[in-house]
């Protein structure tokens, strides 16, 4: 899984609650190592120390401007996340006065390749901890729910929703898997309040080199999500 993890320090009060996910991912045999990037480029900082160390895994706090509880994002970990050689983690303010536990596994999934690859890491958590994955699968209205559509729309959305069901229904029994109708950073942020982390996988990209980047839906959850939130980078096309 992850054994080699870097921790994103600003001496600040998410150090501890990014320390505490990094241990509870990575497990008793990683190696967590605490990182201070003395400049204003962190994000850039962090993915260049991540390359360095050969690190498979960032974590990062959130801001203390959120809800304690609740993940948000600040500039630093929007930047560390746009781009990152590898998985990034980020935990929600307060996270390390919670019981840390990964019962609960819950994975975004629609059958793509970067869904596959989220898949994989969720299986090698759930294996390790002996945890229950729960899948989910969002079809999107192509203009969003809260617009009319056309019968085109209506006929592409429904398409969508079947091929994620079809998707989800491949999954096997040892995962719980649904599929709904709506706004995927709001749905996924529904399921981030029913398990112990949330796993994604980052947006594609253009090359040879896999990468852990920010879409509409992963920026959307860092601000959001109720749990610890797991980007993992996304095949090259």
């Amino acid at each position: 899984m992850f054994t080699t993890v870097i921790v994103g320090a600003d001496n600040g009060a998410g150090d501890a609650d990014a320390t505490a996910l990094a241990r509870l991912l990575g497990g008793p045999a990683a190696d967590v190592t605490p990182v201070h990037i003395d400049q204003r480029q962190v994000g850039h900082g962090l993915q260049e120390a991540a390359v360095a160390r050969g690190a498979d895994l960032i974590a990062l706090g959130s801001s203390h401007c959120g809800v304690i509880g609740r993940i948000f994002a600040g500039d630093d970990v929007a930047a560390t996340l746009r781009g990152a050689p590898c998985a990034v983690a980020v935990a929600p303010r307060g996270f390390a006065q919670r019981p840390l536990t990964l019962a609960r596994i819950g994975v975004g999934y629609d059958g793509s390749a970067r869904a596959q690859t989220a898949l994989q890491t969720t299986k090698a958590l759930a294996a390790r901890e002996g945890a229950q994955i729960r899948a989910l699968g969002v079809a999107t209205p192509p203009q969003g729910i809260t617009t009319p559509i056309g019968v085109s729309a209506v006929a592409k959305l429904e398409a969508k929703r079947d091929q994620i069901e079809r998707c989800i229904s491949e999954l096997g029994p040892d995962v719980e898997g649904h599929a709904v109708d709506g706004i995927a950073h709001q749905e996924l942020s529904e399921l981030s309040e029913r398990v112990d982390v949330l796993v994604i996988g980052g947006s594609r990209r253009h090359g040879a080199i896999s990468r852990a980047l920010l879409g509409s839906t992963s920026e959307a959850l860092s601000r959001e999500a109720a749990c610890p939130l797991l980007v993992i980078p996304a095949p090259p096309e």
